[in-house]
């Protein structure tokens, strides 16, 4: 044998050797690596992490793209849908549109020829104020708004918001206001049909749902009647919005107001002045009167 053969073993022993030590070395170095280089590491994996997102994100994007390609889709063919209701329903009110002008255009010229005052009754002024709900008043249901006689708000003044009537001024401070809603107990106003032009008293019960009482008994109520202020008596003025009919039993009809359940937070004052009496009424007597019209047609040329 040579002595090559003899040196077979021991060169296997010596690799061996080596590949144990190497792999101890490495071992140590990893565990030396984990403990005092944890930041190291977690930066890496952090890397790590950002480059396996970025490649999902780029395999996702194809179907994000199909994604949004369908709804795109869906809000088109919606959006298509709801301009052909929209256009339908321009086609629908344009009638209606021209004959409202054409009953204005006709109502001024009546107007005109009686020579009636065709000024609205609402006046034109607004007061702007915030609500806010009481519950500690004098009254049930009522509001108080920030503003008072420093603006102008007087006691009878009627409230609006933007559904319709919400009450009236029932006593006006310096700075504040408080407000009686129509449904409270104590609530009694003059209302009247917008389709009919039947009177009655729209008072509060405290519910709600107020009830329409001193009904004449031709008076013509019916479910759907859109209800307003008639403007009698002179306290609110004529043609404000209310609500509508809602129930039309034996005794009162019942009237779903515009305001119920919803919030109401900015109201406006309606500084409303009614017609006031003739001048110097009261100091002269009647049978004076109709001498001072006859003195007065006399005098004329």
């Amino acid at each position: 044998m040579s002595d090559k053969g003899f040196s077979r073993p021991q060169a296997r022993r010596n690799t061996r050797r080596n590949v144990a030590i190497f792999l101890v070395l490495i071992t140590s170095v990893m565990f030396l690596a984990d403990r005092q280089q944890t930041s190291f590491l977690a930066s890496g994996r952090y890397s790590a992490d950002n480059v396996a997102m970025q490649f999902l994100g780029f395999l996702a994007s194809p179907i994000r793209g199909v994604g949004s390609i369908g709804r795109q889709y869906f809000e088109r063919s919606r959006a298509h849908q709801d301009n052909k209701r929209l256009k339908d329903e321009v086609a629908r009110l344009r009638k209606y549109e021209n004959q409202v002008l054409d009953l204005e255009m006709r109502v001024n010229r009546f107007e005109e020829i009686l020579g009636m005052d065709n000024s609205a009754d609402i006046p034109i002024e607004r007061i702007v104020a915030r609500a806010v709900s009481e519950t500690n008043g004098p009254f049930v249901h009522t509001a108080l708004i920030n503003a008072g006689i420093n603006k102008g708000v007087r006691s009878g003044h009627a409230v609006m918001s933007v559904d319709g009537l919400y009450g009236h001024v029932v006593r006006a401070g310096r700075t504040s206001s408080r407000i009686l809603l129509l449904n409270d107990l104590s609530s009694r106003i003059s209302v009247m049909s917008q389709r009919s032009q039947s009177r009655a008293i729209l008072v509060g019960n405290n519910s709600t749902r107020p009830k329409l009482d001193y009904i004449s008994a031709d008076a013509d109520w019916r479910i759907g009647d859109r209800v307003v202020t008639s403007g009698d008596g002179g306290v609110l003025p004529r043609g404000l919005p209310i609500g509508h009919v809602d129930i039309v039993d034996e005794k009162n009809p019942n009237v779903k107001l515009f305001t119920q359940g919803k919030p109401v937070d900015w109201v406006w004052v309606l500084p409303y002045k009614p017609t006031p009496p003739p001048q110097g009424e009261g100091e002269l007597d009647p049978e004076t009167l109709v001498e001072n019209e006859a003195e007065n047609e006399v005098a004329q040329p």
